[in-house]
């Protein structure tokens, strides 16, 4: 029986919810709980944020630090495109370490719980949202992969070669609840996970909330009534929860990031070179020869004086004096961190609908859709619950994550929350819900190129720029 099930919109955000478009999500919306002002985890890509979304922890905790890194705990100057195969091959080489800290169908497995995940968007997403899913008799579901790997033959042969992720994806958006509904179902989820590659892909292409991308999330929302339909006639009422890893900001300039440091005189290729480049969409990750104090102090320094840099964190150490936030603020720190993190410039936008931001990316056209940096606009997206757990038409205004699921999901099924867990229980949407702690107000800090709120000790970033 479907206990809980997430379903999630790559990239959409909270103002593309309207009966019009998405009668489906703002369906459930109305009968159930919307949290406004709901945070991803920065970077705001895809591959940490779903980390996050399983793990309730932020990316420097996990591991997970961004879509394109560097695991500094296996090679401090190989740059990651975190897909598969290359994170199968880091979990097999860590021993099912991959990420530090275990994820929801780990920690549901201990019930004898099962989790199952269909998954359209890319293939780190889907791995990381469960790594060692057969080790736990859960079950992956990818068209690059399954995991146990038996389940991809059989998925072809009954549905055909999966269609390609290209935009719009209309086709595997289709697929995608087609798997779920027809094959997932019967493996007997308790906790089912189906991830929707739209409005991300077509706002990459035809720039945010564009016809086309707005056509596709109209699709998507069909497909999810679909899911839910089949659920009901089978007699489920499951906790629901919608969710999206992240926001979106418009391209107004590409710059080649790597191109730039080099022609500083910094070497970026070769065996030993001064800085690898993690390029991100809005921000980058920077990663300096190891013990080489003077070549960090000297890229932070040309760094201060780009016109294309928004904000630079690095550690304590070097932040002292100095106009930088901090790792800590970004929840970036720990043992992959990079030394130094920074956002692109980012302006937001004059007219038109509230909080929209356009700016600089490492890749792209100018007019299309980016995001992972650290502008309101890609920080702030979509939380709503709804089912027999939580309240029916509540809008919550307390501040909420993408680390949040974790704990919210565990609690509705009666399993202790682990402590290492850096997000909450949502106890505001609950139907069985008592006052928080602290009369539930929110903190706001401002620092240095930082905005953070601040909820009985748990902390959500809201802008870094």
């Amino acid at each position: 029986m479907v206990k809980t099930l997430i379903a999630a919109f790559d990239g959409l955000q909270s103002f593309q919810i309207t009966n019009e478009l998405m009668p489906t999500v703002s369906e459930i919306a109305d009968n159930g709980v919307r949290f406004l002002h709901n945070h991803c985890v920065f970077p705001t890509v895809t591959r940490a944020n779903s980390a996050s979304l399983c793990t309730g922890v932020k990316p420097g905790t996990h591991g997970l630090t961004a879509n394109n890194s560097v695991f500094t705990d296996i090679d401090a100057t190989e740059l990651v495109d975190a897909l598969v195969p290359k994170l199968s091959e880091i979990n097999r080489h860590t021993d099912g370490k991959l990420l530090f800290v275990p994820t929801l169908g780990e920690l549901i497995h201990d019930k004898n719980l099962k989790w199952i995940s269909v998954v359209g968007g890319t293939s780190g997403n889907a791995f990381v949202q469960h790594p060692n899913a057969s080790t736990f008799d859960h079950v992956v579901i990818h068209s690059e992969f399954t995991d146990p790997p038996k389940h991809h033959d059989v998925i072809q042969a009954k549905f055909g070669n999966w269609p390609p992720k290209q935009a719009p994806a209309v086709d595997l958006v289709k697929r995608t609840a087609d798997v779920a509904i027809e094959y997932a179902m019967n493996l007997g989820p308790d906790v089912l996970m189906v991830w929707f590659p739209e409005p991300d892909t077509t706002q990459h292409v035809f720039g945010v909330d564009s016809r086309h991308a707005q056509a596709m999330y109209h699709h998507a929302d069909y497909q999810l009534g679909r899911l839910i339909e089949a659920i009901n006639e089978k007699g489920h009422k499951p906790d629901t929860f919608i969710v999206s890893d992240h926001g979106y900001s418009t391209i107004d300039e590409v710059i080649d990031v790597s191109k730039q440091i080099s022609d500083a005189g910094f070497s970026v290729d070769g065996d030993s070179p001064d800085v690898v480049v993690g390029a991100n969409g809005g921000s980058v990750m920077l990663y300096t020869r190891k013990g080489s104090e003077t070549i960090t102090k000297r890229l932070l320094k040309w760094l201060s004086m780009c016109e294309w840099v928004g904000a630079i964190a690095v550690d304590s150490q070097h932040a002292k004096g100095e106009a930088y936030a901090l790792l800590e603020d970004l929840g970036l720190d720990g043992i992959r961190s990079p030394d130094i993190v920074l956002t692109l410039r980012s302006v937001k936008c004059s007219g038109g609908r509230e909080n929209t931001f356009k700016g600089v990316s490492t890749g792209g056209e100018p007019g299309a859709g980016t995001h992972g940096g650290g502008s309101s606009a890609e920080m702030h997206n979509v939380m709503i619950a709804h089912g027999p757990s939580f309240k029916n038409g509540y809008k919550s205004e307390l501040p909420s994550g993408n680390i949040d699921l974790l704990p919210t999901i565990l609690y509705v099924l009666s399993i202790e929350v682990p402590d290492h867990v850096e997000g909450r229980v949502l106890e505001e949407g609950l139907v069985d819900s008592v006052k928080l702690k602290g009369e539930s107000r929110a903190q706001l800090v401002v620092g240095k190129s930082t905005r953070t709120v601040n909820l009985n000790g748990v902390k959500y970033l809201c802008e870094f720029s």
